[in-house]
């Protein structure tokens, strides 16, 4: 069955960036569908907010943040991220531009699960340009071709976080992980941590 892989992330991969945000977080939610969430739709109706209201971890406030994570935990969802600290960024990546960083972490955070985990899905990013899309999908057919896997998505789509609420979903997780693995806040990540499934810390192999 077509499994969906949200990925939204925290922070910026430039290393040029590097004094403005010196983490950068990846996160990857998978469900099984891509329809609107409806626990979403509940929230939205309870905190007064309008139908089309994109929950971004960045603008809520902390009540709203709790609720947010209360209102998913009975969702059906895995999660994957990765942590870079950018101080302790391995020499092999430290020259790359920001988006062949974020193409080559998304790759490999995608060949460290197990080809029972993904193969064959559809993998969806935030407003990605067509151009990034080609070369991602260049970038992880040679990887699953090397490795001799099947290949992990069979479609690669750009979408609107604004009116996709599994971008929504994966944006929330990423805000929550950076805010555990940089601040030592472990509040928020505490109510999906049984669901993860692989934390990467990029400098630990």
């Amino acid at each position: 069955m077509t499994q969906y892989f949200f990925v939204d992330e925290s922070g910026e991969p430039g290393m040029a960036n590097a004094a403005g945000s010196p983490y950068y977080v990846m996160a990857m939610a998978q469900m099984p569908n891509r329809e609107r969430i409806a626990d979403l739709a509940a929230l939205r109706l309870e905190l007064h907010l309008p139908p089309g209201f994109e929950f971004h971890f960045y603008k809520l406030n902390s009540a709203q943040k709790e609720l947010f994570y209360q209102a998913v935990q009975p969702l059906a969802f895995r999660v994957r991220a990765c942590v870079l600290i950018k101080q302790n960024i391995p020499a092999h990546l430290s020259g790359l531009t920001g988006a062949d960083l974020t193409m080559e972490l998304l790759t490999h955070l995608t060949m460290r699960a197990s080809p029972l985990d993904i193969a064959n899905d559809i993998l969806v990013l935030d407003g990605a340009p067509e151009s990034f899309l080609k070369a991602l999908r260049l970038r992880l057919s040679l990887a699953y071709k090397r490795l001799g896997r099947e290949r992990p998505f069979k479609k690669i789509v750009a979408s609107d976080s604004r009116h996709d609420d599994g971008l929504q979903l994966a944006d929330m997780l990423a805000g929550a992980i950076r805010q555990y693995a940089w601040a030592n806040e472990a509040g928020a990540y505490q109510t999906f941590a049984r669901k993860m499934v692989d934390l990467w810390q990029v400098d630990v192999e």
